[in-house]
């Protein structure tokens, strides 16, 4: 499955700088792939706890362990990734907890600093969720770097920092499975 999705990643590559856009590609110029963002906010930018209440959704629970946490609380149905299924394709349903780290910046604003997504919930730049197929990140252009490893590709937006920057200035991790389907989404600060 790597070697296949290395082989599409540089073929997109390939096809996006002689000026042919995939049907893939063609779909996300409705998209805004110039930063990082989540439901809407732009994570290098500074808003109203009301702001982010109103994109992200009033958090099941609140914590405190390095920064201050928001926590989604979310039942997640397993089911196959696309094509026709009946209810017995459906595997049983697992509890998955979404948090998202900030600090307060004073004035009742706050800055997300941090995030791990294992639910469909969230959308970085309200294109890739999990449970997507991890070709939807290369879709967004910009800049990659995978670590075959841990079945982990990191994505900046394009005049982004070269490797190895690009995993230590935070940016979104996307971490997938072997059948190539995104499992979690997290953003850190090391």
């Amino acid at each position: 499955m790597r070697i296949i999705l290395k082989l599409l990643s540089a073929a997109a590559a390939a096809m996006t700088a002689a000026g042919i856009l995939t049907a893939a590609a063609q779909d996300t110029l409705q998209y805004d792939f110039s930063s990082v963002s989540i439901n809407g906010l732009d994570t290098y930018k500074i808003y109203t706890r009301e702001q982010i209440i109103d994109a992200l959704g009033e958090p099941d629970e609140e914590d405190n362990v390095v920064y201050k946490y928001l926590v989604y609380h979310t039942t997640m149905v397993m089911a196959p990734a696309s094509g026709d299924f009946s209810l017995s394709d459906v595997r049983a349903a697992k509890n998955v907890v979404d948090d998202f780290g900030y600090s307060d910046v004073g004035n009742d604003s706050i800055k997300i600093c941090v995030f791990t997504l294992y639910s469909d919930r969230f959308a970085v730049n309200d294109y890739v969720r999990v449970g997507d197929p991890v070709s939807k990140v290369y879709d967004m252009g910009g800049k990659t770097l995978e670590e075959e490893d841990r079945s982990r590709i990191y994505w900046a937006p394009e005049g982004s920092p070269d490797e190895p920057w690009i995993e230590w200035d935070c940016y979104p991790a996307f971490y997938y499975d072997e059948n190539g389907i995104i499992t979690e989404i997290e953003l850190y600060y090391d």
